[in-house]
């Protein structure tokens, strides 16, 4: 069997009615799937008829729970003793007023979901328990118990004296504050609960007032209100349920066009007709690919709207989405649906392209789904929390980000490693699916399966293809992510250890997969690598550069940080920081500069630049290589550190272009080790360099003259860079050798 790393590229001839014949193919796709009946059925009519019959036996499953469990409790804690009398007092009074004139309170006044079944049933008084704080720091143990769960509702009375009194617009003697958990809807039914009664009490006592003395603004009390971050006891709730039935429903939506596109086609004998046309084959492939996304984003918004629909037309809005669900987010977890919606069609072409017909599709889908509900289900773990580990983990990481959506939770640094993620994963499925697509092992019915990938290549490339180059980052990505989180977690070893074992996990991720994606795809280690003889005055002007960088880089960051985030870092990092300085300084430098700066190199600016170079421009792939550079930066530890990004993105961006211009990856290895060293050796003897007015550990701005001579260092080192270039252009003319073009 031919490895696909043997396969040839597909170069078609491109002409300017190619676009028009893409757009044709395109509406042929989108024609055929949706003239389909099972299409329409699956799109149309079993949102309609599954809804609905959901809809109903949930309201009669919560009837008939609700009955079963009998009277509602609301748990209400307050300060002491004496006020815990003076509230049970004015709340039984408020029940006898409401009791007797319901329609006293304003809060009594509803909204049209009170005649639904469920909102009656909520109607029934509920019993209330009445707890009593420590009599230590009551009031952040107040709200410590609401934020935490353990009680619905608590209260604190602050009395107001008369002078306090008379300076604000209604007199009265003390002041209510109630506190209740945000996102907990048992908890903002006490809270209304307690607000109907007190209301109904005030407005009692100023009609007494006004029937007896006239016109008067004195009050009795005011109540105010604060709602707390409440931790949502999720084993109770439905707003984990929604997004997995929504992912899961668009996954549906997604399978069978992508079985009748791919092994349908080849069933039908029409797919060698279509690899027949003047288009390039990865185009006949996304014309697929846009064709299943679309029906799966049509099956996601018929979903929503039939389970919207129905919640709001049974009352069951309330628990399913809480008072989360706004147009914004709304659109929020719609656009998180068409991203997962793209990644699954790529995974669904990836994997129906090996089929040979319809039903071996059908038995390769069949498992897939069942692994795809797995992520799914751990997502309605309860107290399960959005964390960086889950941020990579398709499906998981969705169905966690659409609720805290509902839930106003979701973090904006979370939401981008999610959604990048998902999307890479996605093109990294696409990129696989092209290399099997409409190839003659898959035309000619002979044998294909997933080995075929681990078959070494039998031609030597000078260059890594993009795709291999793609696959081993989209490989190297979530192994990355999660070997930080192991070492983080190895708390019971020394510092020392924990760096040499982030040193080791640092060899093996990125040079012993980038060796092992290289021989697999039959690469020149040498020019894959970019390992070449460089220029005595390109590694003259690495070394320069290595020396006089750090500065810029530096205060790109310190540019980027806030006071509050410097005060953040400091106290995160503390500790890290004592345990940092007992650690042998040849210790660091082997873990922190010279396996990092070797490593990275060989993988960034060798293997994945060589890669971007079959296709792009020396520049366009300096800028990828780069930016992907300070993704992987932006990961310390456990943890996202945004304000790393510019620096890392500058400092690829100079690594990226000493490359380019001495066509080697060793003046960058000296140029990274150089800089790493450098700044770690400042931190580790620190004390030494404050009378240089180096600050450092406490981010402070580094003084103008270190600045400008930074600068002229800069410009002398890439110009010195630059002439090695010339001269070695010039020596190849001389000798009749014709440069290799970098873009």
């Amino acid at each position: 069997m031919v490895s696909p790393y043997d396969q040839d590229s597909d170069h078609r001839i491109y002409t300017p009615t190619t676009g028009f014949r893409f757009s044709g193919l395109l509406k042929k796709e989108l024609r055929e799937i949706l003239r389909d009946r099972r299409t329409v059925i699956t799109l149309i009519l079993m949102p309609l008829l599954v809804y609905p019959l959901l809809g109903l036996l949930l309201q009669k499953f919560f009837l008939s729970q609700m009955s079963q469990l009998g009277k509602v409790e609301y748990r209400i804690i307050l300060s002491n003793e004496s006020e815990g009398q003076l509230f049970r007092a004015l709340l039984t009074k408020g029940n006898r007023l409401l009791a007797t004139n319901p329609g006293m309170s304003p809060v009594q006044q509803k909204s049209a979901d009170d005649e639904q079944p469920l909102a009656r049933f909520q109607k029934v008084d509920p019993v209330i328990k009445f707890l009593i704080a420590d009599s230590s720091g009551e009031n952040q143990n107040i709200s410590k118990l609401v934020r935490d769960g353990q009680v619905d509702v608590g209260v604190r009375y602050i009395p107001i004296d008369t002078a306090q009194a008379d300076q604000t617009r209604e007199r009265h003697s003390g002041r209510f504050q109630i506190t209740y958990g945000a996102q907990s809807p048992h908890s903002r039914r006490a809270a209304e609960y307690v607000e109907k009664r007190l209301q109904a009490v005030r407005w009692n006592y100023r009609d007494q007032l006004l029937t007896e003395m006239g016109k008067s603004d004195t009050v009795p009390f005011i109540a105010t209100f604060e709602p707390v971050k409440s931790e949502m006891r999720q084993g109770a709730s439905l707003v984990t349920f929604v997004p997995m039935i929504l992912l899961l429903m668009t996954m549906t939506g997604a399978v069978y066009p992508a079985i009748d596109l791919t092994a349908g086609e080849r069933e039908r004998g029409t797919l060698e007709t279509l690899m027949a046309a003047p288009l390039p084959r990865m185009w006949i492939l996304c014309s697929k690919f846009f064709a299943v996304l679309a029906v799966a984003t049509l099956t996601a918004i018929v979903n929503m709207v039939a389970m919207l629909a129905t919640a709001y037309a049974n009352g069951l809005e309330g628990m399913l989405f809480g008072e989360g669900l706004t147009p914004v987010v709304l659109m929020q977890i719609l656009l998180l649906l068409l991203i997962f919606a793209a990644f699954f069609s790529a995974v669904l072409l990836c994997i129906t392209s090996f089929a040979r017909s319809f039903k071996e599709a059908q038995a390769y889908l069949i498992p897939l789904m069942l692994i795809s509900m797995a992520p799914g289900v751990i997502g309605l773990v309860p107290d399960l929390k959005m964390t960086l580990f889950w941020a990579v983990i398709p499906l998981a990481n969705i169905v966690l980000l659409s609720r805290d959506f509902l839930l106003h939770q979701a973090q904006p640094s979370l939401f981008f490693v999610s959604v990048f993620s998902t999307v890479f994963y996605g093109v990294v499925a696409l990129s696989l699916a092209a290399r099997i697509f409409g190839t003659d092992t898959i035309l000619y019915q002979s044998e294909a399966s997933w080995s075929d990938f681990f078959k070494r290549a039998t031609k030597t490339h000078a260059a890594p293809a993009l795709n291999n180059a793609v696959l081993c980052l989209a490989v190297l990505f979530p192994v990355f992510i999660l070997s930080a989180a192991f070492i983080s977690r190895l708390q019971e070893l020394s510092m020392a250890m924990r760096l040499l074992a982030s040193g080791t996990l640092t060899f093996c991720l990125f040079l012993l997969i980038p060796l092992l994606f290289a021989w697999l795809g039959g690469v020149n280690l040498k020019s894959g690598f970019r390992w070449n003889r460089p220029r005595p005055l390109a590694c003259v002007g690495a070394v320069l550069l290595g020396v006089t960088l750090w500065p810029m880089a530096y205060e790109i960051e310190i540019f980027a940080l806030t006071d509050y985030r410097i005060e953040v870092l400091t106290k995160l990092f503390d500790s890290m920081k004592l345990e940092l300085e007992l650690v042998p300084l040849w210790i660091k430098l082997i873990s922190l500069a010279v396996l990092p700066a070797i490593c990275e190199e060989l993988f960034f600016r060798g293997y994945l630049l060589s890669g971007l170079l079959n296709r792009f421009s020396s520049t366009k792939s300096i800028f990828i290589s780069a930016f992907l550079f300070a993704l992987f930066h932006v990961i310390v530890r456990d943890s996202l550190f945004i304000e790393r990004f510019f620096p890392s993105f500058f400092m690829g961006l100079s690594l990226g272009y000493v490359n380019i211009l001495s066509r080697s990856v060793i003046p960058g290895i000296v140029l990274h080790m150089l800089h790493n060293g450098l700044l770690i050796t400042f931190a580790s003897y620190q004390h030494y360099f404050s009378q240089w007015d180096m600050n450092l550990q406490d981010q402070k701005h580094l003084p103008l003259f270190w600045l400008i001579v930074s600068l002229c260092s800069i410009v002398v080192g890439f110009a010195l860079v630059h002439f090695s270039s010339r001269s070695q252009k010039t020596d190849e003319s001389l000798v009749g050798v014709t440069p290799p073009t970098a873009g």
